[in-house]
């Protein structure tokens, strides 16, 4: 694999990512709590949702999200219901949905997948900048005075919740170990693990997270259900009317399992009257076949190119699929040809 095809995949994941902080900045962040069905809400900040149980007895909290919107849910919590958070469940480790559950640490136990752990811990300390792989890399580039560490500084254009979450021991400054770790600083670690199946009940509800399975967005995935209130819900490696983004990153190489995920949980969602997704509205197993019939249409068409003999450039300038030329992030396609070049030849 060329760096020439790997840095600009990266560079598109990062940058939108400052943008996005700088507008929530000036605008702030838009955010709604609705009810989907017997007391299983759906809470969003912008372009991020997760969801929760209400009980007699307590809340049950997917994603936290981040710290900010965290502890504004609480708040809302706290006034709607009364009642306070007894577990927060996570959907996998990425910062940008599992931040911010220390708001509920004085009621709540956390609960996520065993492998979750693994990507929290830190990497050894003598890891350093030019040792860092995948899609964090490129920040290496930012120690412009080699000293071996990004300084507050030299990372000026970096979000601050995104810096706090790369800086583990708060000196100011991210270490090669930090880096390679990701921004997880504000991921509270689970204290209950699970490794299949786990079934959680509170005030005469049920909750239960099962395991993905292995794949190419995370490998510490759970889908989490409500059988009571029929809901589902599912984050990154399922997305809702919009094309795939971060998802597409290819380092982990598993696209055969990340559709053997897709179509398995297509399957078990047919017995789920709702199902609500990370990013995207509150949808149904359409939505889910709608996202595998996606990929399905781009891999036919990344392959037919690479069988006419045409090169990746060739293939990001001339290759669309109109049919979902309506949804969020059409203008990602490029960045989905890449990646899934890359699933095929790699």
């Amino acid at each position: 694999m060329s760096n020439i095809n790997r840095i600009p995949l990266v560079i598109a994941v990062i940058a939108p990512l400052v943008l996005a902080a700088s507008a929530l900045a000036q605008d702030g962040p838009v955010r709604t709590i609705t009810e989907i069905a017997d007391g299983v809400y759906r809470a969003t900040n912008n372009n991020h949702g997760t969801v929760f149980m209400v009980t007699d007895e307590g809340v049950v909290l997917a994603d936290p999200i981040n710290p900010d919107f965290a502890i504004w849910l609480k708040g809302e919590l706290d006034s709607r219901f009364g009642v306070p958070v007894r577990y927060v469940v996570y959907s996998h480790h990425h910062w940008d949905h599992a931040s911010g559950g220390a708001a509920f640490a004085d009621t709540a136990q956390f609960v996520g997948h065993a492998n979750m752990l693994h990507h929290l811990a830190l990497p050894p300390e003598s890891t350093q900048l030019t040792d860092v792989e995948g899609q964090y890399a490129p920040l290496a580039a930012l120690d412009t005075d080699a000293d071996g560490v990004i300084s507050r500084a030299e990372a000026s254009d970096m979000d601050a919740p995104r810096f706090a979450g790369l800086d583990a021991n708060g000196d100011g400054a991210i270490s090669g170990a930090e880096l390679m770790r990701g921004p997880v600083s504000l991921v509270h670690p689970p204290n209950i693990t699970y490794t299949d199946q786990l079934d959680i009940s509170l005030g005469g509800k049920r909750l239960r997270l099962n395991l993905v399975g292995e794949m190419n967005h995370s490998l510490d995935s759970s889908r989490i259900t409500f059988p009571d209130a029929s809901v589902m819900f599912v984050v990154d490696y399922i997305t809702f009317q919009r094309l795939p983004y971060m998802e597409m990153d290819f380092e982990l190489g598993m696209y055969e399992e990340w559709m053997a995920a897709i179509r398995d949980t297509e399957e078990i969602a047919r017995n789920f009257d709702h199902v609500a997704a990370g990013h995207g509205p509150v949808g149904t197993v359409d939505d889910i076949t709608d996202w595998r019939l996606y990929f399905e249409a781009l891999e036919a068409a990344v392959a037919a190119a690479i069988d006419a003999g045409q090169s990746l450039e060739e293939m990001q300038q001339s290759i669309e699929i109109p049919d979902y030329s309506h949804w969020n992030g059409y203008n990602w396609l490029d960045m989905n040809v890449l990646g899934m070049y890359h699933f095929l030849t790699d």
